[in-house]
């Protein structure tokens, strides 16, 4: 039986593990069981597995990230129960019961913090209780100015259904597997019988097994116990069932799973061979090959600011539910004819702001800073291979923003190091020039 279970592990059938975990009653494998069913969403085996070995940490965590509050609150009882204090506030902190919370605090010996949580949230009358059951030495406590309220928020949608799986067909081995069980395991379990605790959680159904270790058929009939005649020598003639992919039809529940379609980030890197669309893309090796053949950079360190730019202005996100990830969306710039196939990024960075840096950075050089004007003038510079210009005018002001950056660093870098020299005297100057 448990060779049967582990069987059913490695290939995902959490029906026919949790009967094989029913007929063993064993708490490794119950534990096996509920980490597989998570795995897949089947919420309600991950419940039984939990209840069946009173983990009740984990099945109070579960009814949180579920959204079920009501069995969350019954969670809270059977802490107070069992006598397990941790466990009984964590509850109430999931919760969000702060009443529940100070009695706690209170019986457990900890006034001065049962004080701050009922002043932290409001609860005059509880407070002035506490207050005249502690000492002066206990008192000597003060709210923090900036406290808050601490409560979690409450769940919009409750998911306590299980995940969606793709349907497939059974093979000849699983339909021969299955077609001896008439009904299907019961999957929800009795919550209400998890209170009880001294009983302890309710007696599993009988589980009747035949020879082979299968459970038996509910209301079959007397089986033939005869011997087969097995593969007879003489059938010559036996017909196999023609199991060629493919063969099977939509009525048998074959499912032909979608293609998957193309990114627009992958669109944008079909469509352009400029390094910016490939940075906007999360491209970077393809990036940075680009500008590696058509200008021959070789050192990206200083242009990693740029790629990440690129790269983050070119989506945005939007939260469609609460308990659902942010979608993104992949704005273009030719979105009137961009179409399906057509798109290209967005670029954030655009030629007017390189030169408005330019206009800051000959600031930066009229006051004498030289060192932040050749900082400047070189991040205006890496900037330029990140733009996208759309017509023969922006391309040649893009070539004189290069020929005016590449002269004011020359001369700028030589003027640095110029004043970093020693000073000499004039007669040492006309030797050295005389030599």
């Amino acid at each position: 039986m448990y060779s049967r279970f582990a069987l059913a592990l490695e290939c995902g059938n959490i029906e026919i593990a949790l009967e094989s975990a029913r007929a063993l009653d064993d708490k490794e494998c119950w534990d096996k069981l509920s980490d597989m069913a998570l795995a897949q969403g089947n919420h309600q085996v991950v419940e039984m597995a939990y209840q069946r070995t009173k983990n009740f940490s984990r099945l109070s965590f579960l009814y949180l990230i579920t959204g079920n509050m009501e069995r969350l609150k019954k969670m809270v009882k059977i802490a107070e129960i069992r006598k397990d204090t941790a466990s009984h506030y964590h509850n109430a902190l999931f919760v969000g019961d702060v009443r529940e919370r100070i009695k706690i605090l209170r019986t457990s010996g900890q006034g001065p913090l049962a004080y701050l949580t009922a002043v932290t949230h409001g609860l005059t009358e509880e407070a002035e209780e506490i207050k005249q059951s502690l000492g002066e030495e206990e008192m000597a406590i003060a709210v923090h100015p900036r406290a808050k309220l601490l409560r979690p928020p409450p769940p919009i949608l409750q998911s306590d259904q299980n995940w969606p799986l793709l349907t497939t067909t059974r093979s000849f081995f699983e339909q021969s597997a299955t077609a001896r069980t008439a009904g299907g395991p019961k999957l929800v379990a009795d919550f209400d019988a998890v209170v009880k605790v001294e009983g302890g959680w309710e007696d599993d159904e009988e589980v009747i097994l035949d020879e082979e270790g299968l459970p038996a058929a509910v209301g079959e009939e007397g089986e033939d116990d005869e011997e087969g005649g097995g593969w007879d020598a003489g059938d010559d003639d036996l017909e196999l069932p023609d199991l060629e992919p493919g063969s099977a039809s939509v009525s048998e529940g074959y499912f032909v799973p979608p293609t998957k379609g193309t990114s627009q980030a992958q669109v944008w890197c079909n469509n352009s061979q400029l390094p910016a669309d490939h940075a906007a893309a999360g491209s970077l090796e393809t990036a940075m090959r680009l500008l590696h053949d058509q200008i021959g950079i070789v050192e990206f360190a200083p242009l990693k600011p740029l790629f990440m730019q690129a790269y983050s202005t070119a989506r945005t996100s939007f939260v469609a539910l609460a308990s659902l990830p942010p979608l993104f969306t992949y704005p273009h710039r030719n979105w009137q004819d961009a179409g399906a196939k057509k798109g290209l990024a967005a670029v954030g960075l655009q030629l007017g702001t390189l030169v408005q840096r330019l206009q800051s950075a000959y600031q930066l050089a009229t006051q004498g800073k030289f060192n932040d004007a050749v900082s400047k003038f070189r991040l205006i510079l890496h900037g330029v291979p990140f733009i996208v210009v759309e017509n023969r005018q922006e391309l040649t002001e893009a070539q004189q923003l290069i020929g005016i950056c590449r002269e004011y660093i020359l001369g700028l870098s030589m003027e640095v190091s110029r004043k970093e020299l020693p000073k000499v005297s004039y007669s040492f100057c006309l030797v050295l020039c005389q030599q």
